[in-house]
């Protein structure tokens, strides 16, 4: 039996390329709507399924690498982690901007499959985004569930 090598190089180019193509589309679809005003830089040298993990594998701390991030490229910098991204913030001010004037924003949830159908379309409490319905579970779990009475009855 006897292998056309040219014919086999050609239908793998062929599906690597319906690969791309379909990758893009998707990305392109999925991209939603950008925010507005300038973005904080983001760290290069990331690979393309694990992002930037192989920085904080290394002998070094992962805290050491990202005191080294931030005196690389200033104290807000994104940096992949897997396939998402995520905003690295090492002021206070940054931090207490983002959880003051920004809270609704930071607190809520990405909508995933997974919280859709394991969660009873979001409706359990490390699912749900932020809105009305997780304040009034906050606030049932804190009178019910985390009192100080519920807790010695548990003990």
């Amino acid at each position: 039996m006897e292998l056309n090598l040219p014919c086999l190089n050609t239908a793998i180019a062929g599906i690597l390329a319906i690969l791309l193509f379909s990758y893009f589309i998707i990305k392109r679809s999925c991209s939603g709507a950008k925010a507005k005003g300038p973005k904080p830089p983001k760290v290069g040298g990331g690979w393309p399924l694990l992002g930037h993990l192989y920085l904080f594998g290394g002998s070094q701390l992962p805290h050491i690498t990202l005191a080294s991030l931030v005196d690389k490229y200033g104290p807000i910098f994104t940096v992949n982690v897997g396939i998402h991204s995520a905003l690295v913030i090492s002021t206070w001010e940054a931090a207490k901007d983002c959880f003051t004037t920004n809270d609704k924003v930071v607190s809520s949830r990405p909508a995933t499959l997974g919280g859709k159908y394991l969660s009873y379309n979001f409706a359990m409490f490390g699912f749900s985004p932020y809105g009305p319905y997780w304040r009034e579970m906050r606030k049932l779990t804190s009178l019910e569930l985390l009192s100080n009475r519920r807790l010695e009855h548990l003990k």
